[in-house]
């Protein structure tokens, strides 16, 4: 009988939820079919049967979250098996109501939306209206929770706020007398803990609370594993843009493709990695245990893009060996789907090099996170119309600035600025791009 674990679908991913089984159990399974959809930080991704056979029993439910390598259900020849516990009743939480023969539901302790069995939508739902699932009664299949239940729960915990209740009289601490003017007994007290700096401070009284969904954790993680653990240093550069917009505009009046400036920078990044490989490396653990460098020989680009409830990165493999309107279709398509939550694993996966712009929203310059273990990362700010000198005189020029942040473990200063002034240098004689 074969394992089926919950899958890695992404470099940054460490669990993921069941959102929705598409066998049961006895149902026949051909290897490369689709057994059921995992909800992961990022997106909602498909999980294919890697081998043929009887689902035999599902371990773990729908909505449920577990850490990525843990058991989720078997497959295997034969007839199915009766459902088996996780733990013996004495020890263990009994399954959850509402969950399918065969179905050993995860137990319900832990953290407070991320063990009940609830709907992907309900629990998406109550993240974003802030809801305990715990406090919410299910009126679905078996009491599971459904979106109208969240949606009701949150009408009656408005309803109830909109009417103050006085608080209750605090009665006087005994033996202290109520007169203001006797102190009361000194009590011998411990000393206050000290906060961790890293602790977030607590919520003011007026503030409204809302669970961070299960992207904002991720990116906060890898954003606090990376700033701390990576020593950044950031170089930035000045580029005429004159030529590439030119060259764009031709591109997009020739009706060929539509391209944008971000498709030309993607391009020109790694094609320039190629000229200075010790930026298309990483830190990894070597055999021996110690720090080692990969370098690596494909030049794969992550490209950021803006979701409603965070970011994702996806990746434009062999991005040097590509056209920029191939470029541009490939980002176009998978940042659509990504916003759908339809994005595929290896389109997540093994970037070796990171592009954010923030150019549309009119930033100037800022300074971008590297995620590791990539050595860098370019943030890329807006083409700008304003005064150049060119041959003495002053006219309108376009202009933009690029800056790239670097793992200083990796890569020094020095290279960091012949990166930057050779990309530079290919942006402002773009046809380079093209050849």
């Amino acid at each position: 009988m074969g394992e089926i674990t919950m899958p890695r679908l992404s470099d940054t991913m460490s669990e993921g939820a069941v959102g929705r089984w598409l066998k049961q159990p006895g149902d026949q399974i051909t290897a490369g079919e689709i057994i059921a959809e995992i909800e992961t930080d990022k997106a909602t991704m498909e999980l294919e049967a890697y081998e043929s056979g009887t689902l035999q029993r599902i371990v773990i439910a729908e909505g449920q979250i577990v850490p990525v390598g843990q058991l989720i259900a078997w497959i295997g020849d034969g007839p199915v098996e009766a459902a088996v516990p996780a733990a013996p009743p004495s020890a263990a939480p009994p399954p959850a109501d509402g969950a399918a023969p065969g179905v050993v539901a995860a137990p319900t302790t832990g953290d407070d939306n991320e063990r009940i069995v609830a709907s992907p939508v309900a629990r998406r739902l109550a993240e974003e209206l802030g809801v305990n699932l715990r406090h919410v009664a299910g009126t679905g299949p078996g009491g599971r929770i459904i979106r109208e239940n969240v949606e009701a729960h949150a009408a009656q915990a408005k309803a109830n706020t909109a009417v103050p209740v006085p608080p209750a009289p605090v009665a006087p601490a005994a033996p202290a007398p109520v007169a203001p003017a006797a102190p009361a007994p000194a009590v011998p007290t411990a000393p206050a803990p000290v906060a961790k700096p890293s602790a977030p401070p607590a919520a003011p009284a007026a503030a409204t609370i809302t669970p961070l969904s299960r992207m904002r954790k991720a990116i906060a993680r890898a954003m606090s594993e990376s700033k701390p653990g990576v020593p950044h240093i950031y170089v930035t550069v000045e580029v005429d843009m004159d030529a590439a917009m030119a060259l764009r505009q031709q591109i997009n009046l020739s009706g060929a493709h539509k391209v944008s400036i971000n498709d030309f920078i993607v391009k020109a990044a790694a094609k320039t990695l190629l000229k200075l490989p010790a930026v298309n490396a990483s830190l990894v653990t070597g055999a021996d245990g110690q720090l080692a460098l990969a370098q690596h020989t494909a030049v794969n680009v992550s490209v950021a893009v803006a979701l409603d409830d965070g970011l994702i990165a996806v990746v434009v493999h062999d991005a040097d060996k590509k056209s920029v309107g191939t470029i541009n279709a490939e980002i176009h398509d998978m940042a659509g789907r990504a916003r759908e939550g339809k994005v595929k694993q290896h389109e997540l996966e093994g970037a070796t090099f990171q592009v954010t712009n923030l150019g549309m929203f009119g930033v100037t310059e800022f300074c971008s996170i590297i995620v590791a273990p990539q050595a860098a990362s370019l943030a890329v700010g807006a083409v700008r119309k304003v005064p150049v000198v060119r041959h003495d005189q002053i006219v309108v020029g376009h202009v933009l600035n690029l800056t790239l942040s670097a793992d200083h473990r990796i890569v020094d200063g020095a290279v960091a600025a012949h990166y930057l002034k050779a990309l530079k240098a290919l942006l402002e004689a773009p046809l380079g791009i093209l050849v």
